[in-house]
């Protein structure tokens, strides 16, 4: 991993959109910091899901339906789903009846366990498990092929249909929660980029050199409004996304703020000993 220190992988692309209407990356950029996979004792109950944030009645999986029914349902008493179509983008197969589907956490819940959700408070890892702001976070896909995927990254499993915009999704999950990359799935990155119109940057994370390693809770290209956090500074401070200090950032995020879990603030710049991007006070 030593030899792989500072190493920048770039390849260009040109934006486009898929049939299925997921989108492609955008034209710019995406930095993923590689790591070797850590974190033990995963559970799938530590990333409380299906909850009903505007308790509206329907869950996480009923919004998900929702949002990507290609006709209309009903939406009936305990927001039961009626009369609607499903298309699942992993194989275009068509479904009249929800419960054929299963909502697929595009990531998997272990998999971001080992990327770095290990150390995430229980707040976080309910967020990233109910993600409704990012289209590509939770999708409602054909019950069998999401059995079928279980909890394997994009080394060892893609759908068969629509290749590119599952891997473009992939990257733009990792990315906005801050989550690495082993070193074989950015292999596996780099090689599907090209053909998927993709532009990746891979930087190897410095092992104990982050001292507080909860994740920024950043996206390219949105940023969602972080949950507030108890903080010694000013009220406007509990607003900053949590960073890891020490930690790489990305260029995009270049001059902005951010905090650790004590609040205490810090900027992504570079110093005068080194002009990497890293989060510094």
């Amino acid at each position: 991993m030593g030899r792989l220190l500072g190493l920048v992988l770039l390849v260009l692309f040109t934006a486009s959109f898929s049939s299925a209407g997921m989108p492609y990356a955008s034209a710019d950029s995406f930095t993923l910091t590689i790591a070797e996979d850590k974190g033990q004792g995963y559970n799938r109950s530590l990333f409380r899901h299906w909850i009903d944030a505007d308790r509206d009645g329907c869950n996480t999986r009923n919004e998900v339906l929702i949002e990507e029914a290609v006709k209309k349902q009903k939406i009936g008493k305990r927001c039961q789903l009626t009369n609607g179509s499903w298309v699942s983008p992993y194989d275009g197969k068509r479904y009249s009846n929800p419960s054929k589907l299963d909502i697929d956490h595009l990531v998997p819940l272990s998999e971001a366990w080992r990327s770095g959700a290990s150390q995430w408070t229980n707040a976080q890892r309910e967020r990233f498990a109910n993600d409704l702001e990012s289209p590509e976070a939770l999708v409602a896909v054909t019950l069998n092929l999401n059995r079928s995927k279980g909890d394997r990254d994009v080394t060892d499993w893609l759908p068969p249909s629509d290749k590119c915009s599952y891997i473009s999704s992939w990257v733009k999950i990792k990315v906005k929660y801050s989550l690495t990359v082993d070193l074989r799935e950015s292999k596996a990155l780099l090689k599907e980029s090209e053909a998927c119109s993709l532009s990746l940057e891979f930087i190897e994370s410095e092992e104990n050199s982050v001292s507080d390693p909860i994740p920024s809770v950043s996206t390219t290209p949105t940023t969602p409004t972080p949950e507030p956090t108890k903080s010694s500074g000013s009220s406007s401070s509990s607003l900053l996304p949590l960073v890891s200090p020490g930690a790489f950032c990305s260029q995009t995020q270049a001059g902005q703020q951010g905090q650790n879990s004590k609040g205490v603030i810090y900027a992504c710049k570079t110093s005068d000993t080194e002009s990497r991007l890293r989060w510094r006070q």
